[in-house]
């Protein structure tokens, strides 16, 4: 690029929200000027997937996001109009897709529970996860008042009142909060699951109103709750990038964002050519976009770094099946932090999605980090592989060394939806500097529906404002 082009739109991060508000300019105002700058050396954020080839066959392993929820259905939407749909694979059905463990033994998720409450009683009342006690307390939400306000509340606060502390620690921390890697104490209900307290409303309880959706589908076709992309999620992150050739670029790393004279800003590389832009959308960390505001935009740089991220990461590791000897009966374990341990869950990759690994081989996902397992973050590579290989060896009987295996670390990568945190996101939205914005995962959503929804929503903004802008400086306008 020329010193000093100026562009319409400079978006900073190449992740999949950088990409997808690439994307929708080119397709929503092909008459502006755009730019996007990532400063690694590919695209896609933490959307990463890797092919590995080996003497058995290739194995494909996710860094991050191994899927998206069918249920909201703006990925599936951008995944159509990219042609990507013939790629799509199903999550494979299983009896018992998730198994918990509590004091060292195997128990599986009880028949019927959605999400934290039982729509079927006899396996819930048969399942030794919670106690009789429990059990009851949990039934309780059956009798109990909703609540009426709009106030927001923790994820563990609303689970105690309407079902109980066993199921907070059995049900709701290890499948709910395991999902955001988040304290459960801090996370908010109205940021991550607000259809809890609707389904709270419309019945005036839990379990009533999950019962109730229960029936409804019955006798349905029923959709794949999740699907992904026959060569990863990458794939996505790829099309995206494809589909903005020529506007996209790697290894610019900024340095400085400052007003720019003329109107708009100024933004200079480590290692190219400044440009000029009428906009910027940060599609950045909050604590990167928080740095950038800084010296321009005070009071949004603070209230950008107040945004709490946890670390976390996960190791995949390949065998040949017959060396887990205690093989899952689905496709996922999970380790509620009150079983304490070295990992937080376990994924069967090569069970949950067809092609992940070749015949006769298996391909294990162990995640580590977050609130529950933050010591494992601090582990060299090798004491990682030998600490979750003595796990596997304990749990499923695996003896022989992996035939290959793969570490992924995403210091300071797990965003934290902490109580308050819609009303902490308008306050940024409101002390933001005229024509910059900020998206991603750190606001209104971390998965990648979530995220394609928020990018496609600030696209349209920012085109309004441009065309806006436009139309009044136009010499053809009337009045």
């Amino acid at each position: 690029m020329e010193t000093g082009e100026r562009l319409d739109v400079a978006i900073l991060g190449g992740g999949i929200a950088g990409l997808t508000v690439a994307y929708r300019l080119r397709s929503l105002a092909p008459e502006l000027a755009i730019g996007l700058f990532e400063g690694s050396d590919r695209f896609g954020g933490k959307v990463l997937s890797e092919r590995v080839e080996t003497p058995e066959g290739d194995f494909i392993i996710e860094g991050a996001a191994d899927a998206f929820l069918i249920q909201k259905p703006w990925a599936r939407e951008l995944i159509d109009e990219l042609g990507l749909s013939h790629r799509l694979i199903p999550i494979n059905q299983a009896a018992q897709p998730v198994t918990m463990l509590k004091n060292g033994r195997l128990i599986p998720l009880p028949e019927g529970v959605s999400m934290l409450a039982p729509t079927k009683l006899k396996p819930f009342l048969r399942s030794p996860l919670l106690s009789l006690s429990g059990k009851a307390r949990t039934l309780c939400d059956l009798a109990l008042p909703a609540r009426t306000d709009d106030e927001d509340e923790s994820l563990a606060d609303f689970v105690r009142r309407r079902l109980g502390e066993e199921a907070l620690d059995w049900l709701a921390e290890p499948l709910m909060a395991g999902i955001y890697n988040a304290d459960p104490e801090r996370m908010s209900i109205l940021a991550t699951f607000p259809n809890l307290r609707q389904l709270e409303r419309k019945q005036r309880s839990l379990i009533r109103s999950m019962r109730a959706a229960k029936r409804t589908q019955n006798g349905a076709k029923r959709d794949p709750i999740f699907m992904s992309l026959q060569g990863g999620m990458v794939e996505l992150g790829d099309a995206l990038a494809e589909a903005t050739s020529g506007k996209t670029h790697l290894n610019a790393q900024v340095e400085r964002l400052t007003p720019h004279l003329q109107g708009g800003y100024s933004i200079e590389f480590a290692n190219r050519p400044p440009v000029t832009a009428r906009s910027v959308v940060l599609a950045l960390p909050a604590a990167n976009a928080a740095r950038m505001l800084q010296p321009i935009a005070p009071e949004a740089s603070s209230l950008l770094s107040e945004l709490r991220t946890v670390s976390s990461g996960s190791i995949s590791l390949a065998y040949r099946t017959a060396a887990i000897t205690r093989p899952l009966p689905g496709y996922g374990l999970v380790v509620p932090a009150k079983s304490g341990g070295a990992f937080n869950a376990i994924t069967v990759s090569s069970q949950k999605f067809d092609g992940r690994a070749p015949e006769g081989c298996s391909l294990l996902r162990i995640f580590y980090g977050g609130t529950r397992s933050p010591e494992t973050m601090l582990l060299d590579d090798d004491a990682l592989l030998q600490t979750m290989r003595s796990e596997l060896r304990a749990l499923l009987g695996i003896q022989p060394a992996p035939l290959i295996h793969r570490i992924y670390r995403w210091p300071a990568g797990g965003p934290q939806y902490d109580v308050g945190h819609i009303e902490r996101i308008a306050a940024i939205d409101a002390a933001m500097p005229e024509h910059i914005v900020v998206t991603g995962s750190p606001y209104r959503g971390v998965g990648i529906p979530d995220i394609v929804r928020e990018s496609t929503q600030s696209t349209q903004r920012l085109v309004e404002k441009h065309r806006a802008f436009a139309a009044h400086q136009s010499p053809l306008r009337s009045g």
